[in-house]
């Protein structure tokens, strides 16, 4: 989010993540009618806590600890228990926000090195020591008394579940606001709830790969359109697999293998969240190289300008003003004067920093809106949009003398001089080639005519002798 977005108060960051926690966490309770304290099923709740610590950091804990305490004691455990796991909660949320910023991970996601990261932090970090922490806690007050790393596996995977459910969609949203719309998302949670009620319910298919192969090319394609779309709509396809699961429907309903029915189903959505994330991040990240790869293609590296791949682009800008607009702007062909001297005498290094400096002066005399373009060597082009000739003429006259005014380099003082020839659109053509050969043409006969000067291309000069 932007940093004019006011971030929420602690106590509204506290009674949000709580009321979350508690919500979710009745959610992935009744949804499983699970009668032990630690299962293998999916745990919602894990998912909004690890998101909150990743965006809000510290102000999340005092929420995430509350949350996991009230849904503890309306569960029936006691105090002590309860006490214990809601502690070792925050400190799980403590650690992930430490080591996120330690190893400069990007919550919005951005690379799939944030997306690895985020994987290993929940598998091998967070959640072995949930497990232990929180299976820990409860062999001490007496509610495991056998089967204590059947526990912690249990643990560790369903709250691991939870997480990478949960976890990137909401980091997704939360950095992507703003950008979509909501009745996008209600199409395409419409679209995801249909899939999954045709595939599990009508055609009842019991075969996970054949499942997987009518539901995820769907959801990959989505993943390369929009990764804020494609999260909603796995987390859709997810919760619906999980809701028909909960009333003995379709694909995922066995009630005579519990266990190996919560399997497949992890497994179904596992698959899900690693292919539909690792193909969006990986395609944004892909379109981010070629969009950064092409704005240095368009960058001339020594001066920082636009280079000539642009010229014809702004010279159409132009032309579009002329003809749509009325307006017309001034095209000046820049040329420095002598400066093969200047590379012969003191150097390729000195020339570059005498054509830096140079264009640095411009670029302080013309428009934010106005375009300044190194052709190559020492020639420049020089746009000055919805200008006539008349307001062109004070600023290229204090270009001229900015442009022979000493530059340092080292021990050595150089001085340079400009010859610019100027066209004007409309009145030199509406063609790109034409309006840059007549702003030619008047720069080569301002060097002709003792150079340190500027030129006006015939037509110019038509109209002011004209005049």
């Amino acid at each position: 989010m932007g940093s004019s977005i006011q971030k929420p108060s602690l106590a509204i960051i506290t009674s949000v993540i709580a009321v979350l926690y508690v919500v979710l966490g009745e959610i992935s309770f009744s949804i499983f009618r699970q009668d032990s304290i630690v299962t293998i099923a999916v745990f919602l709740p894990e998912g909004v806590a690890l998101a909150a610590a990743l965006i809000y950091r510290s102000y999340a804990l005092p929420g995430i600890f509350i949350g996991q305490l009230a849904l503890a004691l309306l569960s029936g455990m006691d105090w002590r228990s309860a006490l214990g796991i809601s502690a070792g909660n925050a400190v799980e949320a403590w650690i992930a926000y430490v080591l996120w910023e330690r190893f400069g991970l990007d919550r919005r996601l951005s690379k799939t090195r944030d997306l690895f990261g985020l994987f290993l932090l929940i598998g091998f970090v967070l959640q072995p020591f949930s497990a232990l922490f929180g299976n820990g806690v409860l062999y001490l007050t007496g509610h495991i008394t056998h089967d204590f790393f059947h526990s912690v596996f249990f643990w560790w995977f369903g709250n691991s579940m939870g997480q990478l459910l949960l976890t990137p969609m909401l980091l997704i949203l939360y950095s992507n606001e703003g950008d979509t719309w909501l009745s996008e998302y209600a199409l395409v949670v419409f679209f995801f709830v249909l899939l999954s009620f045709v595939m599990e319910v009508v055609l009842d298919i019991r075969n996970i790969s054949l499942l997987l192969a009518a539901t995820l090319p769907f959801a990959i394609y989505l993943a390369t359109v929009s990764l804020p779309y494609a999260t909603v709509g796995t987390f859709t396809l997810v919760a619906s697999s999980l809701i028909y699961a909960s009333f003995g429907w379709g694909t995922f309903a066995d009630t005579l293998h519990p266990v190996d029915n919560l399997i497949n189903l992890n497994f179904f959505i596992l698959i899900h969240i690693f292919l539909v994330l690792l193909v969006g991040v990986a395609f944004r990240e892909k379109l981010d190289a070629i969009g950064k790869l092409q704005s240095i293609a368009h960058i001339d590296p020594l001066t920082g300008l636009s280079n000539r791949h642009v010229l014809r682009e702004e010279m159409h800008h132009a032309i579009y003003l002329a003809e749509k607009e009325g307006r017309s702007s001034v095209i000046a062909f820049i040329d420095f004067d002598e400066f093969k001297q200047i590379n012969d005498t003191l150097g390729h290094k000195a020339g570059d920093e005498v054509l830096k400096t140079v264009s640095d002066r411009i670029r302080h005399v013309i428009g934010a809106s106005d375009v300044l373009i190194r052709l190559g060597g020492d020639e420049f082009l020089l746009i000055l949009y919805e200008k006539s000739a008349f307001d062109a003429k004070p600023i290229l006259e204090e270009i001229l003398t900015l442009g022979s005014r000493p530059i340092s380099i080292g021990e050595y003082t150089v001085s340079v001089s400009l010859s610019i020839g100027v066209a004007v659109c409309p009145e030199d053509g509406m063609n790109v080639d034409e309006l840059v050969a007549h702003a030619d043409a008047a720069m080569y006969r301002a060097k002709e005519e003792g150079k340190n000067a500027i030129a006006w291309s015939q037509a110019q000069l038509s109209t002011r002798s004209g005049a």
